[in-house]
């Protein structure tokens, strides 16, 4: 067994793998979502000048879930900045890690 310490995050993979997580998720929320199946709900969507029809059905599920994976993404980016700070300032998390013989 050994010690191994996080001492900083990649925040290029931090995005990619939440923005990621958060894109398929709030993907399948707003698709199977009831509010977008609402006829009032689809009525008020639609009212709104230039992007109100764009936000219902599947092409409004893809620019929700894409909104989402921004704000998600930006988000845990910046808990791996304060981490990496911390990290810095006190040390990283340290985790005891079995090495497999074969």
């Amino acid at each position: 067994m050994r010690k191994v310490e996080y001492k900083s995050f990649d925040l290029a993979s931090v995005f990619k793998l939440f923005a990621s997580i958060c894109f398929v998720l709030v993907f399948i929320f707003a698709l199977f979502s009831r509010d977008f199946s609402n006829p009032q709900f689809k009525q008020l969507l639609e009212s709104i000048p230039f992007i109100g029809s764009l936000l219902t059905g599947f092409m409004g599920a893809l620019i929700i879930s894409v909104v989402g994976a921004l704000i998600f993404g930006i988000y845990f980016v910046l808990m791996a900045v304060i981490y990496n700070i911390f990290a810095m300032i006190s040390g990283g998390i340290m985790m005891n890690v079995e090495d497999k013989q074969e």
